[in-house]
């Protein structure tokens, strides 16, 4: 999607918009506004896109802007692509995440942040925050008009990423952080290929940031994602790896090495700058988190679920050769619900499948970050004959009763699922209680929906359905604002 758009009185093509719901659902994703230098865009080099859906009153208006990042307003300024990527120019498979290796700089762009903040977007404050996956402060929008504000103040508290801060705006933050919903606080975290491998920050309502360094991590990870406990921070280390060496070598910047134990840090949330971190060998087969969903505690156990795939769903030398062709991840690999279980006394990780169809991207009452939960909302859907995933199915699951409820999709042409979000029915409702709202992107039709489901009753279908009379462009993540809450 490389235009901006207005549609200010959404149309409603089947049930009613709850009036009780009041507030924006915020998307991002990468959007190709120019090709880079190379001619080649990877994903994490395209300029950020920002799409929301704000409803009030039982209607909806949607909008779409470019986040203008000082690399977009540069570009724009000289009316040509001024960025390229030591990364990027393999014009394969290779290049898929042309992006994460350091700019090569001229006299234009050795002053300019490179970041395209195109992953996720998030509230933070009376701001939405957008942010990118490396390499991206995090960058402030205006919630009702989308206007990028700029660059957040704290960024220059945050640490690099995998390249290092040529500018002082060359902060890194993470494409899934979690909050507090209590304390305002938001933990992020970015990694590297150098030590120290992964650092986390907490970032607190008034701007201050704490910062810890991981200083004894056992191997550099793409440190993607990572779950919040009541009492940790749980980072997990996996074998899936970055690395700017091995793009000297040809290879792509990611790596899978499965001969390297997978390694859960613990890091107390009560002392996040000082408390001593607890280091957890996993002795169990080769598996990877791509996104988390959430944890328990109870009975000395950290009980952390989440889709769990039997390695990283990306391309590897080892799958593949100079000169293919990309593939999607749902082309690649196939994830189920699962389940890590950590036993403090003893020190050790078990794994568990909860599930044997496809799952992915989990959301949760956002409102319970950190303190523990029981509803969980996925995509879900049914194995390729020829490999992988097709999404097909809404899923609510209890993961306390191990009892769950969904709604099957039925499409004629391909359709995308995309990343649902939980819309609480009241400011002080309990878990779960709300509504889900899914979008769908009809791309071999030119259209999209966001379809309404009422979370204790998601079998018997959407109970409004919003149309949107374009093709919407990919985007990966997003969440909810509640105006009811919100301070705007």
């Amino acid at each position: 999607m490389r235009f901006e758009a207005d549609v200010p009185d959404c149309i409603v093509t089947q049930g009613e918009i709850p009036k009780a719901i009041a507030g924006g659902f915020y998307r991002c994703g990468p959007s190709m506004r120019r090709r880079s230098i190379q001619g080649a865009s990877g994903v994490t080099s395209m300029d950020g896109m920002i799409q929301a859906l704000i409803i009030e009153n039982g209607s909806a208006r949607f909008a779409n802007r470019w986040i203008r990042t000082q690399k977009y307003a540069a570009e724009e300024a000289h009316g040509r692509a001024l960025f390229c990527w030591e990364d990027g120019d393999f014009g394969d498979w290779r290049n898929w995440s042309g992006g994460f290796a350091p700019v090569i700089k001229d006299e234009i762009t050795k002053s300019i942040p490179s970041g395209t903040n195109n992953i996720n977007a998030f509230p933070f404050g009376r701001d939405i925050i957008a942010v990118g996956e490396q390499g991206c402060p995090p960058i402030a929008l205006d919630p009702l008009t989308l206007e990028t504000r700029g660059i957040v103040p704290w960024s220059r508290q945050l640490s690099a990423g995998m390249a290092e801060k040529v500018h002082a705006d060359d902060s890194s933050f993470t494409a899934h952080p979690k909050w507090d919903h209590d304390t305002g606080q938001v933990y992020g975290w970015t990694y590297r290929d150098r030590s120290p491998f992964v650092t986390l920050h907490v970032v607190n309502p008034d701007g201050s940031v704490i910062t810890r360094d991981l200083d004894d991590a056992p191997y550099n990870t793409v440190a993607h994602d990572i779950w919040l406990t009541p009492s940790y921070v749980v980072v997990p280390f996996q074998p899936y790896i970055a690395s700017f060496d091995r793009v000297a070598q040809g290879l792509g910047v990611f790596g899978w090495k499965p001969e390297l134990p997978i390694i859960l840090a613990l890091i107390p949330r009560g002392d996040v700058a000082r408390g001593t971190i607890r280091w957890i060998k996993a002795d169990m087969e080769t598996q990877y988190v791509l996104h988390t969903m959430s944890a328990n505690e109870r009975d000395g156990k950290l009980i952390l679920d989440a889709p769990i795939f039997d390695r990283a769903p990306f391309h590897f030398e080892d799958q593949f050769k100079p000169g293919d062709a990309f593939k999607s991840f749902w082309e690649l690999g196939m994830s189920t619900l699962g389940r890590w279980t950590i036993d403090l006394e003893k020190g050790s990780v078990t794994s568990e499948r909860l599930d044997d169809r496809p799952c992915e991207l989990p959301k949760v009452d956002e409102r319970f970050y950190g303190k523990g939960y029981r509803w969980a909302y996925l995509v879900a859907g049914e194995r390729r004959a020829k490999g992988g995933m097709r999404m097909n199915r809404l899923v609510v699951r209890d993961v306390v009763a191990d009892q769950e409820s969904s709604y099957k999709f039925e499409f004629g042409l391909p359709v995308e699922i995309l990343e649902p979000t939980f819309v609480p029915r009241s400011v002080d409702a309990a878990e779960g209680d709300g509504w889900l709202i899914v979008p769908l992107s009809h791309y071999c039709e030119g259209f999209g929906q966001y379809l309404f489901f009422d979370t204790s009753d998601v079998a018997s279908g959407p109970i409004a359905t919003v149309e949107i009379p374009f093709h919407m462009g990919w985007t990966p993540h997003g969440h909810w604002m509640d105006f009811r809450t919100a301070a705007l």
